[in-house]
């Protein structure tokens, strides 16, 4: 298990912070939408206070010798060509994570995940995995782990919220899977991918609220992260084509917003 603190300091009193994860993006995929990885990538250089993270299967690491690898469903087959077309297509948000770093002393990048596609695969090691986040700069939190956030104004605090962030494991219904996490956990925001289900609700927390000396409620965000892939591609017969319950992959991403000054949380894709 791994945990992190992020800072972020805001630049006016009514800044919203914006946290949107890239998971499952699967470079190496031949199912991979350009496009869309294009729009995000320049929607977060292009907002100061829209940060992100990398949630893990950054890479589709389903290469020649694996049982479930077709040369119709990989554009890139090898890790390292893999690896060197990630690195290239965000090297301009690895250097503003570094001037971010250097300039304001807080992350644009708040962390690195990796995912079953890196962790089940036959060609990847945490020692490796290790290696690559600290060549970019970032935090590695493994496949699941805690962000303490902490949002401040002129170095006061504002807001400190609780993120429980996962990769995420298993299949069947991204709601359920996403009520499953709380099982156990205390956080203020659930966070998976995995599950290519971009979705995002808000429930009731019932809890003793000591300053009110008096029972209260408190909204807890739940999140599935969504990914960059297709699922059904014409023409081709793949893994999602093979399932008994058909369910295709929904490419897009889902962003959490923090409003220090209004003291709200809220979620939406």
């Amino acid at each position: 298990m791994f945990s992190k603190n992020v800072v972020v300091e805001l630049d006016k009193i009514e800044t919203i912070v914006k946290w949107e994860n890239i998971s499952d993006f699967h470079m190496g995929n031949e199912n991979f939408v350009d496009s869309l990885a294009e729009r995000r990538r320049n929607a977060i250089l292009d907002d100061p206070f829209r940060f992100t993270s990398f949630g893990g299967d950054q890479l589709d690491l389903i290469l020649p010798g694996d049982p479930r690898f077709k040369y119709e469903s990989v554009r890139m087959q090898t890790k390292a060509e893999q690896m060197d077309k990630f690195d290239d297509f965000w090297e301009e948000l690895f250097q503003e994570h570094q001037r971010y770093k250097s300039k304001f002393g807080i992350d644009k990048i708040w962390y690195e995940q990796w995912g079953n596609h890196e962790y089940n695969s036959r060609v990847m090691e945490e020692g490796e995995m290790k290696r690559w986040t600290k060549h970019h700069g970032t935090t590695f939190l493994g496949s699941k782990g805690f962000v303490g956030l902490d949002i401040r104004f002129h170095g006061k605090s504002m807001m400190k919220k609780t993120l429980f962030v996962n990769h995420g494991a298993g299949g069947g219904d991204a709601k359920k899977a996403l009520e499953n996490l709380t099982v156990n956990v205390e956080a203020d925001v659930y966070q998976m991918g995995h599950l290519h289900q971009p979705m995002g609700f808000r429930t009731d927390c019932l809890y003793f609220d000591n300053k009110k000396k008096k029972w209260d409620t408190k909204d807890q965000i739940l999140v599935n992260s969504g990914c960059f892939t297709t699922g059904i591609r014409d023409g081709v017969d793949q893994w999602f084509d093979r399932r008994n319950k058909l369910k295709t992959s929904k490419p897009g991403t889902w962003t959490v917003t923090f409003d220090a000054y209004k003291s709200h949380v809220n979620q939406h894709g």
